[in-house]
């Protein structure tokens, strides 16, 4: 009797929750895809990732995009989801006169892109025409869907030019009026501008970060979702001021206590740098900082540059985590900071073969993460743009510090799209495939298992 109960038990759980999983939204992974700016390049080539560190690709060609409106470089390529679908589209921005539109190519979910070029008047061809503004994404109304901001720092700039993504290729712009930001905060170069959801609405805010000496505060503009903010200017001391009074500092951001506020991190690669300030956002403008000690980890493995600081969720525990990755002989681990959540990190360094030694034992290889096998991990990826790179050596993150390698060969993809440099390699979730069964059906079995115990 009680091994039918079990039984049914089993079975009630099982359905209920893959009528769970069928109701929740799909989870992301990601995928690597090429764009050149230059004459004739009428196609995005697309490497899907299988899950396995095997990649299919293809290569749907794509008219009135690249070929028309980005033939040369000096055209900025952005990524987003510009309709809500959960894929990963590419939109094109070209600060020059006259330029008044947004081409966007829609991810069909296929390796084909469907192109929008729908007219928008004063924004680019008002705000930016020429060089020297920073064009931001995020979604900056909470709608899902990605938008684009424009900022200069430049005496008197009173205003954050918004264009709100409508999801079809046309954007709504705003410019309402800002006081005391980037006319009073960054009226010159320098200046970081960050993005981040600081007060955890679901809503894209700006942050400004200038290392210099007596800077001891972090404005922030929150996003009202009108394209209005509201800016804050709260002190915060021992951060810039102590740890960043010149240049050098990597500002790092992320949300290092999971709590779906936008943190930040800073790590200088210099000697005797052993330990790692986190201004943890309130919500309200302000931040809490600390500065825990860290062993092993900058001071031992970058205490001077060329090592790329990677951030990511290692672990998959919803906290930002850091890496460290130098292209240099004899490479043989990746250390990893795995955040505690209060400031702390525990770092690892186990060792990982056939990786970095191997296939990055010199600069000019792009180090790119993603979740390549949908188990809530970050995992690193190597891209060289060199004749005859046939593979993608791909790390996956084991959650405890160590990773698996595999190397699975890939063919018509770097090896003839991007054989020297000039070509932008971007990462984001291109389209739904035999990837996503494997994702659902891994998720539904845990949640059985956990159902069961």
């Amino acid at each position: 009797m009680k091994t039918w109960v079990r039984r049914l038990s089993t079975i009630i759980c099982t359905i209920t929750l893959a009528f769970t999983l069928m109701a929740k939204p799909a989870q992301a992974y990601s995928d690597i895809a090429l764009v050149r700016q230059a004459p004739g390049w009428g196609s995005i080539p697309v490497a899907f990732a299988e899950g396995d560190g095997s990649f299919n690709v293809t290569n749907a060609g794509i008219s009135n995009f690249i070929d028309k409106w980005a033939p040369t470089g000096g055209v900025k390529v952005l990524t987003g989801d510009f309709n809500g679908d959960s894929r990963t589209d590419i939109a094109l921005v070209r600060q020059a006169p006259g330029w008044g539109s947004i081409p966007v190519a829609f991810a069909e979910g296929d390796g084909s892109f469907n192109v929008t070029n729908a007219g928008i008047s004063n924004f680019i061809d008002k705000w930016a025409p020429t060089g020297g503004v920073k064009v931001l994404t995020g979604d900056f109304n909470g709608d899902s869907r990605t938008d684009i901001a424009l900022v200069r720092q430049a005496p008197g700039w009173g205003s954050i030019p918004v264009a709100f993504s409508n999801g079809d290729g046309s954007f709504n712009v705003t410019n309402a009026g800002i006081s005391n930001f980037i006319d009073k905060w960054a009226p010159t170069g320098g200046v970081k501008v960050l993005t981040g959801d600081f007060n955890g609405n679901g809503r894209t805010d700006i942050a400004l970060v200038r290392q210099a000496p007596g800077w001891g505060s972090i404005p922030v503009a929150f996003s009202n979702g009108d394209g209005s903010f509201n800016v804050t200017n709260a002190g915060i001391s021992n951060f810039i001021d102590q740890w960043a009074p010149t240049g050098g500092v990597k500002v790092l951001t992320g949300d290092f206590n999971g709590n779906g506020r936008t943190d930040i991190a800073l790590v200088r690669q210099a000697p005797g740098w052993g330990s790692i300030p986190v201004a943890f956002s309130n919500g309200d403008g302000s931040f809490n900082v600390t500065n825990v000690g860290i062993g092993n980890f900058i001071n031992q493995w970058a205490p001077a540059g060329g090592v790329k600081v990677i951030t990511g969720d290692f672990n998959g525990n919803g906290r930002t985590d850091i890496a460290l990755v130098r292209q240099a002989p004899g490479w043989g681990s990746i250390p990893v900071a795995f955040s505690n959540g209060d400031g702390s990190f525990n770092v690892t360094n186990a060792g990982i073969s056939n990786f970095i030694d191997k296939w990055a034992p010199t600069g000019g290889v792009k180090v790119i993460t993603g979740n390549f096998n949908c188990d809530g991990r970050t995992d690193i990826a190597l891209v060289r743009q060199a004749p005859g790179w046939g593979s993608i050596p791909v790390a996956f993150s084991n959650g405890d510090g160590s990773f698996n390698v595999t190397n699975a060969g890939i063919s018509n993809f770097i090896n003839q799209w991007a054989p020297a440099g000039g070509v932008k390699v971007i990462t984001g979730d291109f389209g739904v495939r035999s990837l996503q069964y494997i994702c659902d059906q891994r998720d539904q079995q845990k949640r059985v298992q956990n159902c069961q115990s």
